[in-house]
């Protein structure tokens, strides 16, 4: 019994030698976001999923913006104007005008009795709000 007490403190204290943190490397992860975002801006973010229509090369697009009724108004009003693009890049060369920049990008997968595949594509993407006061 004191054997394998020995030899399980002894496999912890090697494991916890071997086990320490490089603080370096969490530091240079912090420094390059405040880096690549040095304003800590507020923003307003839209999910736009696209899916391909059936027999067609036309496109359907859907716009999340919110759950105010401002929001999904405008996420309906998107949805019809981009509802019918043929290409994805049409949708966000759109959304690129519209002053939103792309976050990032998702595959949207169905499962149907055991065989799935990707269906589509999401979008994430955001607008800066423009700040109170300026």
């Amino acid at each position: 019994m004191k054997l394998i007490i020995t030899l399980f403190f002894g496999m912890a204290l090697s494991a916890a030698g071997f086990s320490q943190t490089d603080t370096s490397f969490k530091t240079n992860i912090l420094n390059s976001k405040t880096e690549i975002h040095p304003q800590n801006g507020k923003y307003t973010y839209a999910y736009i999923l696209i899916e391909g229509k059936l027999f067609s090369k036309k496109l359907k697009v859907s716009v999340d913006f919110g759950d105010t009724p401002e929001q999904l108004n405008a996420g309906k009003e998107y949805s019809e104007k981009l509802t019918g693009k043929k290409s994805f890049a049409a949708v966000l060369n759109h959304m690129v005008e519209s002053r939103f920049e792309l976050v990032e990008t998702l595959d949207y997968s169905d499962t149907y009795s055991g065989s799935g595949g990707t269906s589509g594509i999401v979008f994430i993407m955001r607008k800066s709000l423009p700040e109170i006061g300026s």
